[in-house]
Parts: structure tokens; sequence; C-alpha cells
């Protein structure tokens, strides 16, 4: 079924006070990979209430949620507002903002931990996690990960401390919309995988890149990092199943632009549950 209808829902606040916008002239242009550096977005708005723009250009709102939809409205973005700017067109005033997911816990967060031999990397990953204040834990393989054959001290940022757990598992470490996301590189996330067609917006044909298959289709928030895409095409040879490893999303709520871009490699992968 093809996507029409669309709608959104933008969320700008701090943990007292926010607002909710869904009518202002809303454009957006997100990028999501599977690596750690936290997810960029360029988020604009047009001809906000003074009250408002005052609120975000003086930092008092630090975060921000977007989601979309058609039928139904899902997130599709949230993260630390980094910058806020004011530009003028014409008569109109646009707010630039430009944010990360997990800014703040990437660059900030720091542990002090001593961990005794036999202690799990999942363990381990629970305990680091404690440290990410604006970061709840997602999913993060099971069952898989190594044990520590001899006692461990952590000290330092802990990015650093997660980059070599999951260093040691061949795995990828990411905050994917406030969840810290720890995948070995044969594991997918448990979703069902999402079909990418011209039936469900696929434009144009899929094209084969040194960085795995790209594939555009019309905005789609269930593309997660991480998650697996069944591709069907014209073109047969990139028919089947595919690992997202990066998405960029892009829109325009008084334009034409409304996009999914994936990158997502093939290879034969394994579901992983998220905890209960």
């Amino acid at each position: 079924m093809k996507q029409f209808g669309r709608r959104y829902q933008l969320a700008l606040g701090n943990p007292h006070d926010g607002l909710f916008i869904d009518a202002l002239r809303v454009s957006f242009d997100l990028c999501k990979t599977i690596d750690a550096k936290p997810n960029p977005a360029q988020i604009c708005i047009w001809n906000l209430n003074r009250t408002h723009l005052n609120q975000l250009l003086s930092g008092t709102f630090k975060r921000v949620a977007l989601s979309v939809g058609y039928t139904e409205l899902r997130l599709l973005y949230t993260g630390d507002i980094l910058k806020a700017t004011l530009q003028r067109d014409g008569l109109d005033s646009i707010l630039v903002l430009e944010c990360a997911d997990g800014d703040t816990d990437y660059r900030h967060a720091r542990v002090s931990l001593t961990l005794k031999a036999g202690t799990s990397d999942q363990q381990a990953i629970q305990q680091l996690a404690q440290s990410l204040d604006q970061t709840q834990l997602g999913t993060v393989a099971q069952g898989r990960l190594n044990s520590l054959p001899r006692g461990r001290v952590f000290c330092g940022n802990t990015r650093d401390a997660l980059s070599q757990i999951a260093q040691a598992n061949q795995a990828d470490w990411s905050i994917q919309d406030g969840e810290l996301l720890l995948l070995p590189a044969q594991q997918v996330l448990a979703d069902e995988a999402t079909l990418v067609s011209q039936d469900t917006g696929m434009i144009g044909a899929p094209e084969a890149s040194e960085d795995g298959l790209i594939v555009t289709a019309l905005l789609n928030p269930a593309i997660r990092i991480g998650g697996l895409v069944r591709v069907h095409s014209i073109t047969e040879s990139f028919n089947g199943d595919y690992k997202v490893v990066s998405v960029s999303h892009c829109g325009d709520t008084y334009g034409d632009e409304w996009l999914t871009t994936i990158t997502a490699v093939g290879g034969a992968f394994t579901p992983i549950k998220d905890p209960s």
C-alpha cells in the first residue's frame, strides 16, 4: 500500500516544560548510522511565536522529538538541541535547530567501575549504561557476548568502555532515539522485516555501492538501524533481506520532499530479542 495523508508532531522542551507543534511549516534532514557517533539532525520551524522562539534561542528547551506517519504517528528522531539560530526569508522567520541523538551522554558520560573475573560483557554493558543519564538501555545482544577472564577496571569516558566491549565482540554500539543499542555484525533486531517495494513506496531502483545497497523510498519511520528490510524490485538480483546500517530521512511539511534513503548490507542474520 502506498503512503498517503502524511502527518507530523514535533515536541520541544525540558523535563519540566515543553510544547507540541503539528500545524506550522517544519522541515527536517537527519541521518542515523550504526556507528557510535551521535546521529545529527537539522530541523527548521517557520514562524514560531516570540515566547517559544525565546525558549529555544535561550537554551531553555534542550530536547527534541519528531514523530511522523500517515494514519498514525511513529517516533522518527529524538535528541539534544545543540544550537538554535534564527533566519529570515522575506516576511518569514525560520528557527534552525542543530541536533544530535545522545550527544550529551556521548561527550560527557564518565565511569569508574571495577568488575570481577567472570563478569559477562552483557553485565558490564548494563552497569556502564547506568552512567548514561539521558539514555535508556535498549537492545543488547544476549547470550552471545564474552566474559571477562580476569577482573577489569573501566575509568574514563563511557563511550570508550562501550567501544572496547563492542570491538571484542565484533559488534557495533550506538545511541538510537535515546536508547543504547549493541548489536553484533551477524545479528539484527527482532522486528519483522520491513518490505520495501514499489507498492510500499520505493522510488526508482536500488543501487549498489561500496557501503551497501542504497534504496530510496517514501518516508518510512519503521526503518530502524540494525533492523531488517526486505527489498523487492524489478532488479531481481537485488531482491532479498538486508541489515540497515544507515538511514536518512528528509521532509518538508509544506513541500514535496518526504523521503527515506536506506543503506543496507546483505548476509545471513540472526534476530535478537529486545529485553523484556
